[in-house]
C-alpha cells in the first residue's frame, strides 16, 4: 500500500499523525464549550492510575498469544488461497482494555474475483463455518461458530467474539479504491474488509499517549447505560475523534486530552471530521460533504462512520455533558 498524506486545504481536512511523521496541527473547527462535568478540577495522576489499570499488559499479552494460536489453527484448518492475514480490533490496534480483548480477522485470498462479493461471499461464508463448526484442535477452545451478514464468528475461550471477514487480494490500495469507485452504494458495503489493513495501522501506529486516550474512552463508554446498539458509540467512533482531537493541539497531558474529546462529543451534531492520509478531496462524493456530523473513515473516501443509519449521538452527547468521567 501507499501512504498519501497531502496538504489539507486551510479550513477542511485535517492530517493526524497517522501512518507518516505528524505536519504541523491545522485548525478545523472552531473551539467548543467543555462538556458540564468539573473534569478540569480532577488531577491528570488520577486518569493515569485509571488507565494503569485498566491496561493490563498481561492481559493483553495472553490475547495476542490466543490470536496467534488461533490464526495458525485456521490457516491449518482451512481450505482457502491465503495471501495473508489482518490482525484488527483492539488487540490488532495495540488499544486492549482489561476484559475486552476484542479481535478482527481478515483473510485476504488470492484467485477470488474482485468484484461481486454479494454473490460468492455468502456461501464462502457458510461453508467455512462448517468446517470450523468440526473443530480447531487440541490448542484452541471454540464454543460456537456463527455465519452473519459479512462474517464468520467464532466463540473462544478467553477472548471476545472475533469475527472471520474475507477479501479479494486486490494487490495495492490504489487498485482497492479503482475496484470501489466502479461499483453501486450497496456493493460498496462489502468492501469493508478490504481497508482492514489501513484501517488498523491508522489506529496501532499512533503515540502511546492518544492510545492512552482511547483506552480510556472505552472505559468511560462502558460504564453507561446505552439503549441500543445504534446509541452506543463504537471503537471506532472514540479512536477517531480522540486522534483528530489530539492533532488540532501541541502536546497536552491526559486530562486536558479527554477534557477536549469530551467536548467534541458534547456536540457530535456538529462534527466536521475529514483527512488526507490516503485519499483527496476529490475522491470524496460530493454529497458526503453535506453531511452533519461527517465523521470520515481515514482510508475509505466513500464512508461517514457517523452516518445516522448506523450511529445516533443523542445519548452520546448527553452523556458527554452531564456525566462524571470516573463516576
Amino acid at each position: 500500500k501507499t501512504e498519501r498524506p497531502g496538504t489539507p486545504p486551510s479550513g477542511d481536512l485535517a492530517l493526524p499523525p497517522g501512518l507518516t511523521p505528524p505536519p504541523p496541527a491545522k485548525v478545523v473547527q472552531a473551539p467548543v464549550d467543555g462538556p458540564k462535568q468539573n473534569l478540569a478540577s480532577t488531577d491528570s495522576a488520577q486518569y493515569v492510575a485509571l488507565h494503569n489499570k485498566i491496561a493490563n499488559k498481561a492481559s493483553s499479552t495472553k490475547a495476542q498469544q490466543v490470536v496467534s494460536t488461533l490464526i495458525d489453527a485456521l490457516k491449518g484448518a482451512m481450505f482457502l488461497n491465503v495471501d495473508r492475514v489482518v490482525k484488527g480490533g483492539s488487540i490488532g490496534k495495540g488499544t486492549v482494555i482489561d476484559g475486552m480483548a476484542d479481535a478482527e480477522l481478515v483473510f485476504f485470498l488470492k484467485g477470488m474475483p474482485t468484484q461481486q462479493q454479494e454473490r460468492w461471499l455468502p456461501p464462502l461464508l457458510r461453508s467455512v463455518a462448517s468446517t470450523l463448526a468440526e473443530g480447531l484442535g487440541e490448542d484452541v477452545a471454540v464454543d460456537d461458530v456463527v455465519v452473519t451478514e459479512d462474517s464468520v464468528r467464532l466463540f473462544v475461550e478467553g477472548l471476545q467474539p472475533v469475527d472471520l471477514r474475507f477479501s479479494p487480494d486486490y494487490g495495492s490500495y490504489e487498485n482497492t479504491i479503482k475496484a470501489l469507485k466502479t461499483q453501486g452504494p450497496d456493493a460498496r458495503r462489502w468492501f469493508a474488509a478490504s481497508f482492514s489493513e489501513e484501517r488498523t495501522e491508522f489506529v496501532s501506529r499512533q503515540p502511546a499517549q492518544i492510545k492512552m486516550t482511547i483506552r480510556l474512552l472505552k472505559w468511560w463508554r462502558d460504564q453507561q447505560v446505552w439503549s441500543s446498539a445504534l446509541t452506543r458509540p463504537s471503537d471506532e467512533i472514540l479512536e477517531l475523534v480522540a486522534i483528530f482531537s489530539a492533532n488540532q493541539s501541541t502536546s497536552e497531558d491526559v486530562k486536558t486530552a479527554i477534557i477536549k474529546v469530551m467536548s467534541r462529543l458534547a456536540r457530535f451534531d456538529e462534527l466536521r471530521m475529514m483527512w488526507s492520509n490516503f485519499y483527496s478531496k476529490n475522491d470524496v462524493p460530493v454529497a458526503l460533504f453535506r453531511h452533519r456530523p461527517l465523521l470520515m473513515d481515514p482510508v475509505n473516501p466513500f464512508v461517514n462512520v457517523a452516518d445516522p443509519q448506523v450511529f445516533e449521538p443523542s445519548e452520546l452527547m448527553e452523556a458527554a455533558r452531564t456525566t462524571n468521567f470516573f463516576y
